[in-house]
């Protein structure tokens, strides 16, 4: 299992060019406490990407860093993806402004 935390996800929304601002602590901070819960990869990533991609977590680069962040929690996770799946899929997901963890869930397996 791949667990980040709030430094590391900064590093990669700045990695993308944006200045690392987090603009929702409170919903980073609850999604980061779920990956305590030592559930699945998927699980972790559901809740990772929900709460950067539906609560906007970082001021700009949302979905990119949702993106890489996926992408890192699959090749952790020596998982085959879609790349681009995984970027329509969380495109999907911040249209739609999808909460459901299972319907989120979902959406990523199917990369």
């Amino acid at each position: 299992m791949s667990v980040y935390n709030l430094k590391d996800l900064i590093r990669i929304n700045q990695e993308i060019g944006e200045q690392g601002l987090v603009r929702n602590e409170s919903s980073i901070t609850f999604a980061l406490g779920m990956l305590k819960k030592k559930k699945s990869w998927l699980y972790e990533l559901s809740y990772l990407v929900r709460s950067i991609v539906v609560d906007h977590v970082f001021e700009d680069g949302n979905k990119r860093t949702a993106y890489v962040l996926g992408t890192l929690y699959f090749q952790d996770n020596e998982k085959k993806y879609d790349d681009q799946k995984l970027v329509e899929n969380i495109l999907l997901i911040a249209k739609k402004s999808i909460v459901d963890i299972n319907k989120v869930g979902r959406l990523l397996l199917k990369c």
